[in-house]
């Protein structure tokens, strides 16, 4: 038996003596700062989120469900080629700053100016493209608003603030942001209001956001924020951020496919359906914040536990995703009763068909924070290529098995995939994990 380590269920009190010590080392990892940063941070959320809700909800309702899926569906392309962009590039700059083997005015500039350029590139093409493929003009439009929107989606700021260990400065931001839209949506949209709109008034405000925030940066920090010289720099984050963009890209497909392949394989039903589909993805996205959130603040936190005090790392891991998957459980429990009221209170009875998928998505973020969990804890043991292995084969399997079953039984199917990958990532992650820590601890 490995020292520092405890066999769950066996000796010395089992899965008792387990949860007692686990939940010593969480208080005595400086969590006392943890919990109030994350405390500061869900707080602007909640009250972001209470207003989000009613004014998205209120958007959907003046667009129709045809059009909530077509722009859902622009939205999640866009955010899938940002990803592609990404190049890694989130994780590894907060494993660096977090470590301080980078400075923060070094990774910065290499960090934008690369993530610039590649979006102006790829965004003349996304037009190019979009103007040599058959569509009428209101799709055309929608669809041009994506190229736009991916420009400054790619300049976001999340990196900075989580590696910087500042979340709940992000995290006011990004409310005021969808404060912002929610209002615009509440005092200006109407009944048969336009396809698009939604996303033209959410373009707008980010590249507000965006460009705000960076500029204040560079005011207020001294910030370099472009430079040439930088992107040789780059090119070596590129390099060691390979696998994590590879896994960014295999994990959002996991995440997000349902969407597109709905509004794709369902035929003329497509957009409605997806219009379904994202209405109960709104409500996760509402919910999943203080998971997002609680990740986001505890990711550095993670690579620190495993330099600092690798003897306690384990118990730290498996407790908190044994947390999770209990909360998975009872969440769904919940929203099963309360699925329907919550939607004809939000939505009305036009997306009432998108209230029965609404507990599977919800319990499935639960094993998607459990997971991220133990792939940070494999990050942490830079064991990142077999984090990429854990999430390829259950992409790879949920994209064959969404042809064979979204055709035959719609959004249900959809989200019933998107519960089972989630599972299938954790398990594959949690034994992973397992296996590399428990081969890091120095044998007896």
């Amino acid at each position: 038996m490995h020292p520092g380590s405890t066999q769950i269920g066996a000796g010395e009190g089992g899965w008792r003596a387990a949860v007692v010590k686990g939940l010593r080392e969480l208080r005595e990892a400086k969590a006392a700062k943890f919990l109030r940063d994350l405390s500061r941070a869900l707080l602007w959320q909640l009250l972001g989120k209470l207003l989000q809700v009613v004014g998205f909800a209120y958007a959907c309702r003046c667009l129709g469900p045809a059009n909530v899926g077509l722009s859902g569906t622009v939205l999640v392309t866009a955010m899938f080629v940002q990803l592609v962009l990404d190049f890694g590039l989130d994780i590894i700059s907060v494993r660096h700053v977090a470590g301080k083997t980078i400075a923060l005015a070094d990774i910065t500039p290499a960090i934008l100016s690369l993530r610039f350029l590649t979006a102006l590139v790829v965004a003349a093409l996304w037009l190019v493209v979009l103007a040599c493929t058959p569509m009428d003009g209101t799709t055309k439009f929608v669809w041009a608003l994506g190229a736009a929107h991916l420009l400054f989606l790619n300049l976001n700021f999340n990196w900075f603030y989580q590696a910087t260990e500042n979340m709940p400065t992000f995290s006011m931001i990004q409310n005021l942001i969808s404060v912002a839209g929610s209002v615009y949506f509440l005092v200006f949209f109407h009944s048969g209001q336009a396809a698009g709109s939604d996303l033209l008034v959410i373009m707008i405000l980010n590249a507000v956001g965006t460009v705000a925030t960076w500029c204040w940066l560079h005011q207020r920090r001294g910030l370099r924020l472009f430079a040439w010289r930088s992107l040789v720099l780059a090119g070596r984050l590129f390099k060691e951020g390979r696998p994590t963009w590879a896994f960014n890209l295999c994990y959002y497909a996991l995440s997000t496919m349902g969407l597109p392949l709905c509004n794709y394989l369902l035929g003329e039903q497509g957009n409605r359906e997806s219009g379904y589909f994202r209405s109960a993805m709104l409500v996760v996205g509402a919910l999943q914040v203080f998971l997002s959130y609680f990740a986001l603040m505890l990711n550095p936190r993670i690579v620190a536990w495993r330099q600092t005090e690798p003897h306690r790392f384990r118990h730290r891991i498996f407790l908190l995703v044994a947390g999770l998957c209990l909360a998975s459980v009872a969440v769904f429990a919940g929203l099963w009763f309360l699925r329907r009221p919550i939607f004809l209170l939000l939505f009305g009875r036009d997306f009432l068909p998108g209230a029965a998928v609404l507990p599977v998505l919800v319990a499935a973020k639960f094993l998607a924070v459990a997971s991220g969990i133990t792939v940070w804890g494999l990050f942490a043991y830079h064991r990142d290529w077999l984090a990429v292995r854990c999430v390829a084969v259950p992409t790879v399997a949920l994209f064959l098995l969404h042809w064979w079953l979204v055709p035959r039984f719609g959004i249900l199917a959809a989200a019933g995939l998107n519960f089972l990958g989630e599972f299938v990532l954790l398990i594959f992650c949690f034994v992973a994990f397992s296996r590399v820590e428990g081969r890091s601890q120095p044998a007896t």
